[in-house]
């Protein structure tokens, strides 16, 4: 079979996303399967119903959308797809440095088709009457292609700018809501970062896991935002989180059942070290936290949840206080007479 080069141009919010149809070809054809998943993000759903159309048709390949939310790599399906009788995933918008995760999901890559340009002459403006001429540059997968030609452009403009180091299956200048080492293995070589992209919490995340000025890049709407107040404030409400949570005497730890945020041993280690400390624990397992699940809950007094940091840190629609494993080690810290410590000096939050 011949392979086409090319790919899928969608528009959502008048802004064109491509699919690289490439990858979809070249897995098909190589792995031969009889019957796919293909999973996306919310916002690629639609898109999604139109790929699984187009390779039954081509194919005779049957597809199944597996409808649940995911917010990342972390949030896939490779236990359900034996049960499923999948042959293999495909994932859509969600990439690494490798195209593969465990024995059946493959990663295709989805990237906003978007000109950094003027918003990048925005932000030099901007950078040169605060001073700033060292600058750090990461993003998400959604951009990926764009990075080096940003960084490009800002050395034309004057600047010396330095590209994220990743570690492990991140691809260099990437970051997640969760891992921050391409920011934080540069930050001594540079005065701010650049987040290329419209994610507050990832522009949030590498301000306040590097302590350096953060801006976020946004070439949706052409502003280049400064985020390093809103991180102080967004560590204030974290800080009150903890406090509040201090004079609970019956919690709730909840591990996640997703493959990738499953992280048992933190939430032990929790429930031990409160224990120690004279409280009440119980164990929860969820697949998807949500404040309408804990709500029917009587007699648990605060949470502390080991799955995904933006579970606690992103969401206010708890209505008893919410941890994130950083924060419950903070909390145990003050709980035994220490100070809070830093629960964001970490380049990976749990």
């Amino acid at each position: 079979m011949k392979l086409s080069r090319s790919v899928k141009r969608f528009t959502v919010l008048e802004v064109s996303i491509i699919i690289s149809q490439d990858q979809i070809d070249e897995i098909i054809q190589r792995e031969r399967p009889r019957r796919i998943g293909l999973q996306a993000p919310d916002g690629l759903i639609n898109q999604v119903l139109n790929i699984a159309n187009d390779i039954s048709k081509r194919y005779g390949v049957e597809t199944i959308i597996l409808l649940d939310t995911t917010w990342g790599t972390c949030d896939i399906n490779n236990l359900d797809a034996r049960r499923l009788g999948l042959d293999l995933i495909i994932n859509i918008g969600h990439s690494l440095r490798t195209q593969k995760i465990g024995s059946y999901t493959y990663l295709v890559s989805a990237e906003y088709d978007v000109d950094f340009r003027n918003v990048l002459e925005k932000t030099a403006t901007l950078l040169k009457k605060k001073g700033i001429k060292n600058v750090g540059v990461v993003t998400i997968s959604n951009h990926k292609s764009q990075i080096d030609t940003c960084i490009s452009y800002l050395n034309q403009l004057g600047f010396y700018t330095e590209k994220g180091i990743a570690e492990g299956p991140l691809f260099d200048g990437q970051v997640f809501g969760c891992n921050f080492y391409s920011a934080r293995n540069i930050s001594d070589k540079v005065d701010a970062f650049l987040f290329l992209g419209q994610s507050r919490f990832h522009a949030l995340g590498v301000c306040l896991s590097t302590r350096k000025m953060t801006f976020m890049v946004d070439p949706f709407f052409n502003e280049v935002v400064d985020i390093t107040e809103e991180a102080k404030l967004f560590e204030r409400k974290a800080i009150l989180s903890i406090y509040k949570a201090k004079d609970a005497s019956s919690f709730g730890v909840i591990m996640s059942l997703k493959e990738g945020q499953f992280f048992r041993n933190q939430a032990l280690e929790v429930k031990e070290e409160l224990e120690r400390l004279g409280r009440s624990v119980q164990l929860f397992s969820l697949r998807e936290i949500r404040s309408d699940r804990l709500k029917i809950l009587k007699g648990i007094d605060a949470f502390i949840e080991t799955a995904c940091p933006r579970i606690a840190l992103d969401h206010e629609d708890f209505d008893k206080p919410m941890l994130s494993y950083q924060q419950a080690m903070g909390l145990i810290r003050l709980l035994k007479g220490q100070d809070i410590g830093d629960v964001f000096n970490y380049p990976f939050w749990v």
